[in-house]
């Protein structure tokens, strides 16, 4: 494979990370998916480059890198969050009848609701 036709792929996976960041951050998962798959084909060719590393190349990947410890960073912001949101409901469902209501005296029927709706 030609210096050029790596530079090209290098500025495609690096507009592949761009839009993976711009779905994290808009918290967008169901988009992620594809997205992994698109990337996996670059694999090969990266891997299997032997040419001269320019210095256009050079400068990609360095872009290529900051992109992917962003997008890395948030994901597991993300996948923290989701945990913590888990642990909530958790200990939540471990209190029979407590629920999210303005008024304090109200209990849940079923000891299952979280937030009541009619209030």
């Amino acid at each position: 494979m030609k210096e050029a036709e790596i530079e090209r792929l290098l500025q495609q996976f690096q507009r592949l990370l761009q839009q993976e960041n711009k779905y994290l951050i808009n918290n967008q998962p169901d988009k992620l998916m594809p997205l992994v798959e698109k990337k996996q084909k670059y694999v090969r060719p990266f891997q299997d480059y032997t040419g001269k590393v320019t210095p256009r190349m050079k400068e990609l990947i360095q872009q290529v890198q900051t992109l992917q410890k962003e997008n890395l960073l948030l994901t597991k912001q993300a996948m923290g969050f989701e945990e913590m949101m888990l642990k909530s409901i958790r200990s939540n469902l471990k209190t029979p009848g407590t629920i999210y209501s303005p008024n304090k005296s109200k209990k849940s029927a079923d000891g299952i609701s979280l937030i009541d709706w009619e209030a």
